[in-house]
């Protein structure tokens, strides 16, 4: 008679490894097995991240593509961002820039009136308050109504009127043409100097 005891650790490592290569772990290198993908360095090329910024948490990955793991599908998938970005103090920072930042709000504002009279264009949306933090990484899980604009200032207090150092976005995003739906808002996706918005987003 044949016995399958001798198989069961080797079956057993089979699909903890199999386990491990779903949720993107398997071949990371460091402590929290995080993988920094192209799509992710992409907005700072030929800036390595130092292992510090490597370690999941608030603090991570300033300046990378937060969307390109915090998404359905990603190395973050229990933490899907619809919109993130970083705040810098020059519109040229490097993406490791040791900086230090005044206190700072974003505002994810509406993009346009509401046909119904619910909203106007430029007011602030529920939740659409985010408080940058220290390395300027600002990030939310909250749907938007789309198109929104944002802007960023200078402030201690709870909102941003009144404060004369604003940053307003010109451009409305957010917006699926096709299925004229949300779609998430990855900030650093376009603010860096190669991308679309031709710069960080900065307040100096």
């Amino acid at each position: 008679m044949s016995s399958h005891r001798g198989r069961e650790p080797r079956l057993l490592r089979l699909a903890l490894g199999l386990g491990l290569s779903v949720l993107g772990i398997g071949a990371c290198s460091n402590e929290d097995g995080l993988t920094v993908t192209p799509e992710a360095q992409v907005s700072c090329a030929g800036e390595e991240p130092s292992e510090e910024m490597k370690k999941a948490g608030p603090t991570m990955l300033p300046g990378r593509v937060c969307g390109a793991c915090h998404r359905a599908g990603g190395q973050a998938l229990n933490s899907p961002w619809q919109v993130s970005g970083t705040v810098y103090r020059s519109k040229t920072s490097a993406c490791n820039a040791t900086e230090t930042r005044p206190p700072m709000i974003v505002e994810i504002l509406y993009g346009q009136n509401d046909p119904k009279g619910a909203y106007r264009y430029g007011e602030v949306q529920p939740n659409g308050r985010m408080r940058p933090n220290s390395v300027g990484n600002f990030y939310s899980s909250n749907k938007f109504v789309a198109p929104l604009v944002a802007r960023v200032c200078e402030s201690s207090g709870a909102d941003c009127s009144g404060a004369t150092n604003v940053q307003t976005m010109t451009m409305k995003v957010g917006l699926d043409p096709n299925s004229n739906t949300f779609v998430r808002v990855d900030c650093n996706l376009c603010h860096y100097s190669g991308g679309q918005a031709g710069g960080r987003i900065y307040l100096n």
